[in-house]
This record gives C-alpha cells, structure tokens and sequence, in this order.
C-alpha cells in the first residue's frame, strides 16, 4: 500500500513542495491528483481555493526516484494547506491515502496571477495590416464583425448575399441603431392642433385634483391647530365656619379605647434534626464525552487550554494520532508548557514512532518545541530536550551541518 508525505522543496523559492508517493515506482500517463479535507461545506481544494466541487490539480513536474515517486507542487496550491490531516489521490494510480500537511513548508504569501489573461483591446478603427489594400495577400481567416446585406436578394434565390463587414467589434454596436432606424414620417397637417386639444382636459381635471388638496389641507389645519376653548368659570365656594358654642349639637361621648390582647407565642417544636441532601447523579470529568466531537467542537467547548491538552492525551492514547497532534498544538498555541512538550515529542528522533503522526523525525521542529515549553516552565521539557541536545552534539562533531545549525539556534 502507498504511503504519502511532504516537505519542502529545497531546490526552489519559498512555497514550493514535494509529495513524495513511497511505494509508487511507475508514474501513470495522467499525474492529476486532489486533495480534500472532511468535515469542511468547502471540502475541495481547487486552484483558487477550497470549493465544493471536486477539482484535480496538475503538478509542476513528476520525478521518479526510486521506489519512489515526487510530485512537485507550486505555492498557487501550498498557499492554501494549513498543518492539519487531509486526504490525498491519484485516481490515475488507484491510490487513496491519508496526508499529514507539515509546519516546515513556508506559506506563499503573494497573490495569484489572473486566471485567465485578457487580450489588449483593438480601439483603432482601420483593419489589420493583412486585411488593408495593398497587403501580403488575402487573409487567411475573415475579420470579426457583423454580416450586412450587400443589397436586395436576386431573383431565383432564396438568401441575400452577405459581405464580411470588418468594423472593429467596439463601434459596430454603436452603427448598427444609425442603420437599422427608418427616418421619422413628418406629422400631417391638423395633426399638432388635435394633440393640444386632447391635452386640454387632463389639465382641467389637474387643476381641480389641485384645488381639493389645497381644501383638505386647509380643513386639516383648521382641525388640528384651531384655538382652544376655555371652560366656562365657576364660582368659588366659600369654605363653612366652625359652628359655635351656642350652634353645636349635644353628640354622645366617645368610646374609650380597648387595649388588644397580647399575643400567645406558638409551641417550641423542639430540636430539628438535618437531613442530609440526597446524593445527586456523578459529575462529568473533563474531557469524558468529547470522544465523538469534532476537533472544532471540541476547542470551542474546552474550559482552557489545559483542557484542550487533556483531550489530546485522551485521543492519542485511543491511536487517532492525527487528531492529537492537532490539539497539542492549539494548546500549545495558547500557551500551554506541557502541550508544547508533547509536539517536541512527537518529533524527537529519541523515541520516535513513525506513522504516529509523522513518517520522518524533524529534529529543529522537536528543539523548537523544547525551548518553547522551557520557557513557558514546563519542568517535563527538561529532560527530553537535554537528551536531544547531546544526540546533536554527536552528529554536528562527525560532520553533520544541520545539527550544528539547530544547536546554534536552540542553545546559543
């Protein structure tokens, strides 16, 4: 079964990339392929893009090296990979495989040439050199244009005649009306005194639709802003006198007033003994239940990135490496020491389980990583990252330049 990676193409600018097919060692005649993504409304990716119908792209040269074969792609398809899993084909091949798009491939971040170029418009009036009197001789295709009629249809035929007309596509539209529109016939005498008449009642009927809407605004305005009334005065009542001595009746005496009883306090119920609450259904832990979320769901729901990487643990432990690698980094994104520590890891030549997710160590992506997480103070880095650094060590003092390079950079 065919395996498929990618990396950068060394050779070329940045963006360009190699998809290396192991286990491929003939190329069929048509080398298209495509790549999709699950889970997206735009699974397709396209050559502008990602899109909903499936497309197949063309590469930019095929190598055979080995068992081995490498499709060369150009940034106008890497500008749009992020480092997540997708899925990659050559129908051509019957192959059909999972693709794991690395961090080491740099993003093309300039634009994209037209899809198709526009040829430079003709706005001269006079044909082409081989078409002018006097030239090499008769064209070998007719001018565009429209067809016009050399005159009336002969007798005993059944079409006109045409002639090639070779005015420039950018005036004929503005010549054909000229042609096509007969002269105006003049009006007959009497005909401009019966159009005035006819016109003189419609401004009869304007001129009293007039005179009712100046009506009904005078009558809404009388309605609306008329003075008011003032309400008829009355006269103001003069307020009784205290009567007099002399003037008062002889009223009963008033009654003295009862003093309420005072209120029995209730019962002492005694001591009230607690009752404990009833046990409630088990807490849910985080990340229980998330197994079956999508990775989207699963960032948006997560408490915090410590979350996050709790998930990732979950999910590498269940071997969906893929989806783990992919957390660990969105947590370690976030800031999270020991998810960096994890994606230096998956990395590190030291312990290095191919296919989980990556088929080749990066030894600079694992010092990266390690140097990150010290510094976000993880303690769990420690370790790892002094190992890595004396398997560095090693390889810069028997020669190697790349390991010098990463130790040059990771451990200054």
């Amino acid at each position: 079964m065919a395996s498929v990676t990618a990396e950068p193409d060394s050779s070329r600018s940045i963006g360009y990339a190699r998809i290396i097919i192991d286990g491929l060692t003939q190329m069929p005649e048509d080398a298209s392929f495509r790549i999709w993504r699950e889970g997206y409304p735009t699974p397709n990716l396209g050559p502008r893009g990602w899109q909903v119908r499936e497309e197949r792209l063309k590469p930019m040269q095929v190598v055979v090296e080995g068992t081995q074969v490498v499709l060369v792609v150009s940034p106008a398809v890497t500008r749009f990979l992020d480092v997540e899993p997708y899925v990659f084909a050559l129908p051509a091949a019957g192959v059909e495989t999972p693709l794991f798009w690395p961090d080491t491939i740099d993003v093309f971040e300039g634009d994209l040439p037209p899809a198709t170029e526009q040829p430079p418009e003709d706005t001269t009036d006079q044909p082409p050199a081989s078409y002018r009197r006097g030239g090499d001789g008769p064209p070998t295709t007719p001018p565009t244009g429209r067809a016009v009629t050399a005159g009336p249809t002969p007798p005993g035929t059944t079409e006109a005649p045409t002639i090639a007309s070779p005015i420039a596509p950018s005036i004929a539209p503005s010549i054909a009306p000229s042609i096509a529109t007969p002269p105006t016939p003049p009006l007959r005498p009497g005909a401009a005194e019966a159009r005035d008449g006819a016109k003189l009642p419609l401004i009869l009927a304007g001129v009293a639709v007039l005179m009712l809407l100046v009506l009904l605004g005078g009558g809404a305005w009388w309605f609306w802003f008329r003075p008011a009334e003032s309400p008829p005065t009355t006269p103001i009542a003069q307020a009784p006198t205290a009567p007099t001595a002399q003037e008062r009746p002889n009223l009963p005496p008033a009654p003295e007033p009862v003093t309420p009883p005072a209120p029995v306090p209730p019962p002492d119920p005694g001591p009230i003994l607690s009752t404990p609450p009833a046990p409630g259904p088990a807490a849910v832990t985080w990340p229980d239940g998330t197994d079956s979320l999508s990775l989207r769901d699963l960032v948006e729901r997560a408490p915090n990135p410590a979350g996050i990487h709790a998930a990732a643990l979950r999910r590498q432990a269940e071997g969906r490496h893929d989806d783990a690698f992919v957390l660990f980094e969105e947590a370690a994104d976030r800031g999270h020491g020991p998810a960096m520590t994890a994606v230096g890891r998956m990395y590190d030549p030291n312990g290095f389980l191919p296919g989980k997710p990556f088929a080749n160590p990066d030894p600079r992506s694992a010092a990266r990583f390690y140097r990150d997480a010290a510094r976000a103070g993880d303690p769990g880095a420690e370790a790892p990252r002094a190992a890595l650094r004396e398997a560095l060590e090693a390889q810069a003092r028997s020669g190697n330049g790349t390991a010098a390079s990463a130790l040059q950079e990771f451990w200054p």
